[in-house]
């Protein structure tokens, strides 16, 4: 790292964690030190990753460097990466970046203000440029930025994580627990689709980033029996593991699952789509938002909708109050499930698309190329 006071890029962002935003910031950092570009961290939230210890002990030691490295901030990059509700717009350097998404089809109030100061805004997928843009971001501040994914991890032929309560055919779902990700229409899918006596179980790797007051095995209970008038007992088997894996232990849940299905109403990226494709896992995913940026027919499943729904007015969080996101089929999610079920070697031969185009166009070590050529281009 450089002496106190050079020129460099001075990175504020939720770094440590298990938010997206933190699994981006990992990759973003780790490419722009195999760069050779000096880098000062200022984390927000979490100062450090002592809590879960997702990260490998090489990537905190690079964390742990930069967030102790020192840079001039008046003749650096300051590049903020997060919603922009946690923008300081009273911290400037010699260019500022504001790194964001949403997932709606429109921006959070206050947020084209927050954004005006900035330079550039950079965002992960081509349909946030359509949103931006409709809210009033200049376009020409806007640059598509994608990320991407560790294929040295997410990779065929991971060990199979040992799942408790397996069947011969795993669908695999990883979301944070709420609304927006479409659990309800997951399990209306799935219950309405399979029986017990199936050889079938669905696989729920769940978190509650942004909704810890809710319990998931509660909230599975509830509508197993009052919206589909069911019992436990005469339904096919649902296998909850909730709370946080390492990331190294991730590829083996996707290993030891025979899909991966998300009905997602709104991604600004959908990472977990991506590191499926990576594992070679076939994708189930709705068909709108930041995921199409590198989901289409030949790699994957796509969900129609029936439109777009308005976001409830007591959603949490509070930002998607008044915004409209996809409205995904039930009735299409389910042929797709029971295509999947039905049809190993097709479903083979789209996955093996998907892992060759991640790998050739999504891979860190390209995307943190990209990363690290904007950077370079700004710092002239």
């Amino acid at each position: 790292m450089s002496a106190k006071g050079g020129a460099g890029i001075v990175f504020r962002a939720p770094i440590y964690g298990a938010s997206g935003y933190a699994d981006e910031c990992l990759g973003v950092l780790l490419a722009l030190a195999e760069a050779g570009l000096e880098v000062q961290t200022i984390p927000i939230g979490h100062q450090e990753e002592d809590i879960q210890q997702l990260l490998p002990a090489d990537s905190r030691a690079t964390l742990d460097r930069m967030k102790h490295n020192r840079l001039d901030l008046r003749r650096s990059i300051f590049c903020q990466d997060g919603p922009a509700s946690i923008f300081d717009i009273q911290m400037r350097g010699r260019l500022q970046v504001g790194r964001t998404m949403l997932e709606t089809n429109s921006l959070a109030d206050g947020w084209v203000d927050i954004l005006d100061p900035m330079d550039e805004v950079w965002v992960p997928s081509n349909y946030l440029v359509d949103v931006f843009t409709r809210a009033g971001v200049p376009k020409k501040k806007l640059r598509v930025v994608s990320r991407g994914v560790d294929t040295n991890a997410y990779r065929p032929g991971a060990a199979p994580m040992k799942i408790p309560g397996a069947r011969g055919f795993n669908f695999l779902s990883v979301f944070d627990w709420s609304y927006r990700k479409g659990p309800d229409i997951l399990l209306r899918a799935y219950l309405s689709e399979f029986q017990a006596g199936e050889d079938v179980a669905l696989v729920l790797k769940t978190y509650q980033f942004n909704n810890s007051g809710e319990e998931p095995e509660a909230s599975i209970t509830d509508f197993i029996e009052r919206e589909m008038g069911l019992t436990l007992e005469n339904t096919p088997p649902i296998i909850l593991l909730n709370g946080f894996l390492p990331n190294a232990d991730m590829p083996g849940l996707y290993a030891a699952s025979n899909a991966f299905v998300l009905p997602t109403r709104g991604e600004g990226w959908g990472q977990p789509f991506m590191e499926a494709l990576a594992c070679q896992c076939p994708v189930i995913a709705t068909r709108w938002s930041g995921q199409l940026d590198f989901l289409d027919d030949e790699n994957s499943y796509l969900i129609d909708i029936e439109g777009l729904a308005p976001a409830p007015a007591d959603i949490d969080p509070e930002i998607y109050s008044g915004h409209c996101w996809a409205a995904p089929s039930v009735d299409h999610l389910r042929q797709l499930m029971r295509h999947v079920f039905r049809h190993p070697e097709e479903t083979a031969g789209r996955a093996k698309r998907g892992h060759q185009q991640v790998v050739e166009r999504w891979s860190w070590p390209i995307c943190g190329r990209r990363w690290a050529a904007e950077f370079q281009r700004l710092l002239g």
